[in-house]
């Protein structure tokens, strides 16, 4: 089933209910709501992992089925397949040995339309045309914005679509108001009033939401009678009123300027998920060296604090910020390669201090897990002008360097393969030395190799670039480790030299260092000596 309809109707409300009540019933297998502010839940591959993995704990039948599936795909990377073929092999072929498990298994995904990856759609294509191959015991609910892409691929399920002037969805924003206005509104004519409200929001769920916080924040409205007058007039209105109230509070209480406020707006229309709340700090007050710390009251519903971040609440509010198509022309209107000019700015400013201090072993701030995350994304982004000659030192600065590496190594191990995948389908790529082009292509082809190594044992990432990096990151982590990072044992193929005490052991009979940890403290390695034996290696003792 496919529930469709124009921005600000409830169509994530509808499906979180749907989840809610299917869940308190047993009924519910599975859910992805996919998240305009956050790129990682809009990637349709990670999208179909989790609904696998939600179904294999509802089902055990499928989960016995979909690890033997897997086991005869040892080696598959998983994150780098195609969508259609993932989802052959996680959903189409396992659940065909299946029989019927005598019960309706129900998925819900939320958001078609902010699926939307590296410019494709291919979520899409999937549910189009393969959802209806699965077994008829399996139930999906969808939801999705009206798009033409979209309603053609689609017809063929008939979406049942949310109208704003359908009757149905008006008795849903009476009752709603209704609900909400019981014991605010002590008139003898509530029920005129909230007709008023109905009329007035255009039957849209957002808006009748706004309505409501506007009431409440401000009682007279009702008692006065001028409802239509002092209502905002449609959502473009209420956005509107909400950001200048902020630009007002910004000067008053921190005398923020005019360019840095915008300078907010700009970077919030790029950002890739919630801003956290040090960059605010940055960009608003960028001659203050502290963070944000009194809530800003006055848009506290438009842009929540969560989690030391800044959310926007609904995703009309960035379309409202960038697409004058939408909505009236007004003075709000951002450039978004701005914002991801200052976001390039500020990432690079993060990494740069990643690399004076050590990563091993620390909790990364919200600042540095965006930088990671992030950085390289808004420092190449198209609309982010970089003189050709400056590139391949963009590249090698922060995005092939060895330290830079292991920092996002040690944040999420597959973050730094990601990036390089990413960069290796970018035009710029072609632009950039042949050096260069040959170390991404080593960290990629090393770092996929060992992911399950480094997802378990970060640590081990310089010891394989020392191994297996090449003349030039060889280089990188012996330096690394042996200034950097001296607590971490490692193992380097040099004549001569050894070294007591536990931190680096160096044999002269090894030839090819080819090394695997075999203790929980990483202080006994197997290692390949030149007579083509295996031995075990004590780094406390170099013996």
């Amino acid at each position: 089933m496919v529930i469709s309809g124009n921005a600000g109707m409830g169509k994530s409300v509808i499906a979180a209910v749907i989840c809610k009540r299917m869940q308190e019933a047993g009924r519910l297998s599975g859910s992805h709501f996919c998240q305009y502010n956050n790129v990682r839940y809009c990637k349709p591959q990670l999208m179909i992992q989790s609904l696998a993995c939600h179904l294999s704990h509802a089902l055990p039948e499928y989960k016995q089925a979909l690890v033997e599936q897997l086991s005869r795909n040892l080696g598959t990377d998983l994150n780098h397949m195609g969508v259609e073929e993932l989802f052959a092999l996680l959903f189409k072929e396992p659940l065909s040995t299946l029989g019927d498990p005598g019960r309706d298994m129900l998925m819900v995904i939320d958001g078609l339309d902010e699926s939307e990856y590296r410019g494709r759609n291919e979520l899409l294509d999937v549910i189009a045309n393969q959802f209806c191959k699965l077994p008829i015991w399996i139930r999906f609910v969808v939801t999705t914005r009206q798009a033409l892409n979209i309603t053609d691929k689609l017809k063929h399920l008939k979406p049942l679509e949310l109208k704003s002037n359908a009757e149905e969805n008006l008795e849903d924003v009476r009752v709603f108001c209704l609900k909400r206005l019981e014991h605010i509104v002590k008139t003898a004519n509530v029920a005129e009033f909230v007709e008023r409200l109905v009329l007035k929001s255009e039957g849209l769920m957002l808006y009748a939401h706004f309505l409501i916080l506007s009431i409440t924040e401000n009682a007279s409205i009702v008692q006065e009678g001028n409802l239509v007058d002092s209502l905002p007039s449609g959502i473009s209105s209420v956005y509107h009123s909400y950001f200048k109230r902020l630009e007002r509070e910004l000067l008053k209480e921190l005398d923020v300027n005019e360019e840095h406020f915008l300078n907010l707006l700009s970077t919030m229309t790029a950002s890739r998920e919630p801003l956290p709340v040090g960059f605010v700090s940055k960009v608003l007050m960028p001659s203050i060296n502290s963070p944000l710390t009194r809530p800003l009251t006055s848009v506290s519903s438009l842009l929540p604090v969560r989690d030391d971040c800044l959310h926007v609440i609904h995703k009309s509010v960035k379309d409202w910020l960038t697409d004058i198509s939408c909505y009236v022309e007004h003075e709000f209107i951002m450039d978004e390669n701005e914002g991801h000019r200052i976001l390039a700015a500020l990432c690079t400013d993060e990494l740069d201090i990643l690399k004076r201090k050590s990563v091993h072993n620390i909790q990364f701030s919200a600042t540095e897990r965006y930088a990671l995350s992030h950085g390289a994304h808004h420092m190449l982004h198209k609309g982010v002008k970089r003189e050709p000659h400056k590139l391949d030192e963009l590249i090698k600065a922060y995005i092939i360097d060895v330290d830079i590496v292991y920092a996002k190594t040690c944040f999420n191990s597959t973050t730094a393969a990601e990036d390089l995948l990413w960069l290796k389908k970018q035009e710029i790529f072609t632009l950039l030395s042949n050096d260069n082009q040959s170390v991404v292509d080593t960290l990629l082809f090393l770092l996929r190799r060992n992911l399950r190594l480094l997802m378990d044992t970060p640590r081990t990432f310089l010891q394989t670039i020392l191994n297996q990096g090449g003349k030039v990151l060889t280089v990188e982590a012996s330096n690394l480790l042996r200034n950097k990072y001296p607590e971490i044992a490692y193992l380097e193929d040099v004549h001569n030299e050894t070294q007591q005490g536990g931190v680096v052991a160096r044999f002269e009979c090894l030839s090819v260092v080819v090394c695997l940890d075999v203790s929980p403290q990483l202080d006994y390695m197997v290692c390949e000596c030149e007579d083509g034996m295996l031995r075990l290696w004590s780094l406390q003792t170099g013996r």
